[in-house]
């Protein structure tokens, strides 16, 4: 980890950030402007999370050396770095604190930044910054997306977990007014475990293969996509299977509804694409007499492959005074 790979640096005219969006299994990657455009492609590089923290680190580089060349072929100034990645982290300090969970394990106490920084640049002083992806998509969708404008917005991610934000004016809130800690509601009780257990890929995959087993077949080896596939061919199973998944999505919002009354709920992630499955459930919950008193709007997210990464962008930005004038 201690080798020391610096990039070519020349005069440069548009000032970007190299942003990351790390997932439970790949890295998206972008060259983004300072004012949120993309400069060049959205990036998607494979990553085993389960592999040694040498090996994660590596991944990690390639890809950003990759976008810094881009940056430069494109006469950009790099003013830095910016990561979404998963929690539990120590955003601040760049220390990873991800363990029981069966990804990225072996970054545990290691600080991200420090060694990412001696191999990027000759100085060690390279600006980079993390950020709770869940943040980061909210933000993004606050900055470009469908939730631009909007005053109170609560953000959801469906992925391989379940991520969520709340905002307000473009700031994240949590711990108050009842928004829960780090802004998750992933982490809140539910059944036998949290929400997360349930809204989420591998709830989603579990819900599908009961609700099989109910009707006399069995499931089989399938992944979200299939049933997504499924679903679009009219399959009741797969279609009930979302339909639920969004309805106990919309229970557990409710209280969130009353208290924060945001302009408008934003639906993201990997398995947003099932929207318009996960919708009519959700509104029922909703919907149910006495349960919530405020309407919001449910909105399905713009540019899930870039967001992320303006988002977390965003945030590099609001640093970027403290970050350079500390070089």
């Amino acid at each position: 980890m201690q080798n020391r790979e610096s990039v070519p640096e020349i005069d440069r005219h548009t000032r970007a950030v190299v942003a990351l969006d790390v997932g439970g299994t790949t890295i998206k990657s972008a060259v983004v402007g300072d004012d949120g455009a993309l400069i060049g492609p959205v990036s998607t590089d494979p990553i085993d999370p389960s592999r040694s923290a040498k090996d994660l680190i590596d991944s990690l580089l390639t890809v950003v050396k990759k976008q810094i060349t881009r940056a430069v072929f494109n006469r950009c100034k790099v003013l830095g770095v910016a990561m979404a990645f998963p929690g539990p982290f120590d955003y601040k300090r760049g220390i990873s604190l991800i363990k029981g969970v069966g990804k990225y394990e072996a970054l545990y106490g290691i600080n991200l930044g420090n060694e990412l920084r001696k191999r990027l640049s000759s100085s060690g002083k390279l600006p980079i910054v993390f950020e709770a992806d869940s943040w980061a998509f909210a933000q993004g969708q606050y900055w470009k997306g469908a939730a631009r404008g909007i005053e109170r917005v609560i953000a959801i991610s469906i992925g391989t977990g379940l991520g969520s934000a709340f905002l307000e004016k473009g700031r994240i809130l949590q711990s108050e007014r009842g928004i829960p800690e780090y802004s998750w509601i992933g982490n809140i009780a539910y059944g036998d475990g949290i929400l997360d257990d349930t809204v989420s890929r591998r709830g989603i995959i579990k819900r599908y293969l009961s609700l099989a087993r109910a009707h006399g077949q069995s499931g089989g080896l399938i992944d979200v996509e299939d049933l997504f596939n499924s679903a679009e061919r009219g399959n009741t199973i797969a279609i009930q299977t979302f339909e639920e998944t969004g309805y106990i999505l919309g229970e557990a919002l409710n209280v969130y509804l009353n208290e924060f009354r945001p302009g408008c709920v934003v639906i993201g992630g990997g398995i947003s694409g099932a929207f318009d499955y996960l919708l009519p459930g959700l509104k029922r919950a909703i919907a149910r007499e006495g349960e919530c008193v405020w309407k919001t709007e449910i909105v399905k997210a713009v540019d899930i492959d870039s967001c992320t990464l303006g988002g977390v962008t965003l945030y590099f930005l609001s640093q970027k005074d403290e970050l350079l004038g500390a070089q």
